[in-house]
């Protein structure tokens, strides 16, 4: 069996949960981070008591220490099944999605935080629906029904079912898509997952971009409509179909600095450790 690579990742809000985990929290708890002194009746644990902070206290209270608890937080991957995902080179980006989901599940366990999985394809139905567990199992199996999905999917639209099956928790999820959509679509799916802390994780393969002859014929084919056309090509088409390509994933990496994080784009190869330093950097 493949060894599994570890990354790390980190949030900056505080976490509600009471599982106790990794992540600041804004519960008080049995963690290491001084928060106050408060009196002993207010919080009756002797085993906390604070000699100097009692002899001050003007009113002559017993004081105890306080801490804030780290705690878990769920970490979700909403991955789009839509055709298009089914496109690359040696290996499509559903496969390279379904090795991210791998690698971030057994990450998510290993860091105390349960872990969940969100398969979308059209018509809003989600074939793939695995809810936050701590069951580090939970990522093999997600990735291995992952590259057993066919992505028939001729649209996106279950992204936008997807925001309820996440929970009532803020949780940090990774929306994982080729985000070949409309621009609107995209700020629709955002708007959903608002409360969420989301981090786009953007496919891209070479296959998809291959550099165009200035003159010649080219037969391309829409994945999600299965449509073909023949395009004749010549200098200015070529020039106004790299500045169209530009300007749409200039728009995209705007909308995702407004409504979410920067994303992390993943290209030919999956590397473990630039997600790591994509948090940590």
């Amino acid at each position: 069996m493949q060894a599994v690579a570890e990354l790390h990742y980190k949030v900056h809000w505080r976490t509600r949960g009471g599982h106790p985990g990794h992540h600041a929290s804004a519960r008080q708890g049995g963690g290491l981070e001084f928060r106050k002194h408060v009196p002993l009746l207010d919080a009756p644990d002797p085993r906390r008591f604070d000699v100097h902070a009692s002899l001050r206290d003007p009113f002559g209270q017993l004081q105890v220490r306080v801490f804030q608890q780290r705690s878990a937080i769920p970490v979700i991957a909403i991955v789009d099944l839509s055709a298009s995902m089914r496109v690359g080179g040696e290996r499509s980006k559903l496969a390279r999605a379904a090795e991210f989901v791998a690698c971030l599940g057994y990450s998510a366990s290993r860091t105390g935080d349960a872990f969940g999985v969100i398969g979308c394809a059209d018509g809003g139905v989600a074939p793939l629906y695995a809810p936050p567990s701590a069951n580090p199992a939970l990522a093999v199996e997600a990735a291995q029904a992952l590259r057993r999905i066919a992505a028939p999917g001729r649209d996106a639209d279950g992204l936008l079912a997807a925001a309820p099956l996440v929970g009532p928790r803020r949780a940090l999820v990774f929306l994982v898509s080729d985000f070949h959509l409309p621009l609107a679509f995209v700020e629709q799916v955002l708007g959903t997952l608002a409360y969420h802390d989301v981090v786009p994780v953007l496919l891209r393969d070479r296959a998809e971009h291959a550099r165009l002859p200035n003159w010649g014929l080219a037969r391309v084919r829409d994945a999600e409509t299965g449509q073909q056309r023949l395009l004749v090509l010549r200098p200015s088409l070529k020039r106004r179909l790299d500045e169209h390509a530009r300007a749409c994933h200039d728009a995209l990496l705007q909308l995702f600095t407004r409504r979410a994080r920067p994303p992390i784009v993943i290209a030919e190869r999956f590397e473990a450790d630039d997600v790591t330093r994509y948090f940590l950097g």
